[in-house]
């Protein structure tokens, strides 16, 4: 599948109910190691050997994440049921951003794109891992 077709598939937003927000990397860094939050990292591995990633992040890179989301919690990331707030990070914002509105879609409420990716997020003192 290409990332085009990915592309289409993540990103039809719902007409009503709940939206993804946009966090600022300052606003996401003070929920690092709040229990009730979790970082998904959407990038490639390639990516994320070369750069790092948030500390602590699932990694769930875009063409692999429908089975990493499962409303059940069978994938890497929580249940719907779980109310964890999700925070997305890519490069830049643009494949957290199709990742979120498919976190949406599938009923999640609480689901965040981090705005101007990892580097924002390392700029901003983040904690980084590998």
């Amino acid at each position: 599948m290409s990332f085009s077709s990915l592309t289409s598939i993540f990103s039809r937003e719902p007409a009503t109910g709940p939206r993804m927000q946009t966090i600022s990397a300052s606003s996401a860094v003070q929920f690092h190691g709040d229990p009730d939050t979790v970082f998904v990292d959407v990038r490639g591995h390639g990516e994320i050997a070369f750069s790092g990633t948030i500390a602590g992040a699932i990694v769930a890179p875009l063409p692999e994440f429908a089975q990493h989301a499962k409303a059940d919690g069978s994938g890497s990331l929580p249940a719907i049921a779980d109310n964890k707030r999700i925070i997305l990070v890519c490069a830049s914002g643009a494949r957290s951003g199709s990742a979120g509105q498919f976190l949406v879609r599938m009923g999640y409420t609480d689901v965040a794109n981090l705005a101007g990716g990892i580097g924002a997020w390392a700029r901003a003192g983040g904690p980084m891992g590998k």
